[in-house]
């Protein structure tokens, strides 16, 4: 009889090296330390929950773009732009 099959373990991930490099948060202006971003970063950099909370928001506001919601802007505007998705409809 064979002996049965061990997985190996998945080693936990390296700890970036805490060299006093910090990176601010976007959105909540929450200062993050070792966080290593790439020296070229044009981007704004969000926090996990901060990113959460946009890509939440984002869906959301897709669903009701798409939907109609009768309660926003785009919504109460009575002229037709003719390239948002409501008024092509």
């Amino acid at each position: 009889p064979e002996p049965p099959h061990r997985r190996t373990r998945k080693r936990p991930p390296l700890e970036p090296p805490q060299d006093g490099v910090m990176a601010l948060c976007a959105g909540c202006q929450s200062l993050f330390p070792g966080v290593s971003l790439p020296p070229q970063r044009r981007c704004r950099w969000l926090c996990p929950d901060c990113r959460a909370q946009r890509r939440d928001f984002n869906r959301e506001q897709r669903f009701y773009k798409g939907l109609g919601c009768g309660s926003c802007a785009g919504c109460l505007s009575t002229e037709d732009c003719g390239s948002c998705c409501i008024c092509l409809r």
